[in-house]
């Protein structure tokens, strides 16, 4: 069973669109609706999702971790996540897929960077995720282009080696315990459109968003040391 996961807070002008082709990819679909205030909830459920709902909002990471929790008892053999804005191109779902499918790779990231830096993308914003970009890979060990990316697909393997904490964002410290527990993360291309409606948290507040992401990734690689020490018998 390949089964996805997209997480949403007022999405209900683009959810639609999203649930209607997905299934073409996959073969369960769960959204996490965190504490939306319009019908996106409604509409996900009457398009043949499962809806988990949060009753206050959390944030995006405490959204994949519910996610991923409903994920492990499910035990797909593969996962997408995908946000819920519509800016992520669907048909790019088989090649997201394909490395897992041909054994290469655990996780896969789907980035807007591989080959060029998207002309809609707002400068700052740029350059903000290769800052955080550029952070995570060194952390990670692994060179990434993309550490922000909400379009990925990773195996049953990695998902069940998943142990995120993080309720406000879940993208680098998803990395971060992958790569740290041996599994293999790549890239490859994908397409990005605009966000046509709503907002964006990230782009509304770039150094907020920074600086937690880098406090989170931070937190996460001495969390993981620690267990990796105490693991090897170290005190």
């Amino acid at each position: 069973m390949y089964l996805a996961i997209i997480p949403a807070y007022n999405e209900e002008k683009s959810i639609g669109i999203i649930l209607k082709k997905i299934g073409e990819y996959v073969d369960h679909v769960v959204v996490i609706d965190d504490c939306s205030t319009d019908k996106t909830a409604e509409l996900a459920k009457d398009l043949g999702a499962t809806v988990l709902h949060h009753h206050r909002n959390q944030g995006v990471g405490a959204a994949m971790i519910t996610g991923i929790e409903y994920a492990k008892k499910m035990q797909p053999k593969i996962v997408l996540t995908i946000d819920a804005d519509g800016q992520h191109k669907l048909e790019d779902i088989p090649r997201l897929l394909k490395p897992i499918a041909a054994g290469t790779a655990e996780c896969v990231l789907g980035s807007r960077f591989l080959r060029k830096r998207p002309v809609d993308m707002p400068f700052i914003k740029s350059m903000g995720n290769r800052f955080l970009t550029m952070v995570t890979s060194l952390l990670a060990g692994v060179r990434l282009t993309d550490t922000q990316t909400g379009f990925r697909a990773f195996n049953q393997r990695a998902l069940l080696a998943l142990d995120l904490v993080s309720k406000f964002t879940y993208t680098q410290e998803m990395i971060l315990v992958l790569c740290h527990k041996g599994y293999r993360c790549t890239e490859v291309p994908i397409r990005a459109s605009p966000r046509k409606h709503g907002n964006s948290k990230v782009t509304s507040n770039i150094a907020r968003y920074a600086i937690n992401s880098l406090f989170i990734m931070i937190r996460t690689f001495l969390r993981l040391r620690i267990k990796s020490g105490s693991k090897n018998g170290y005190t």
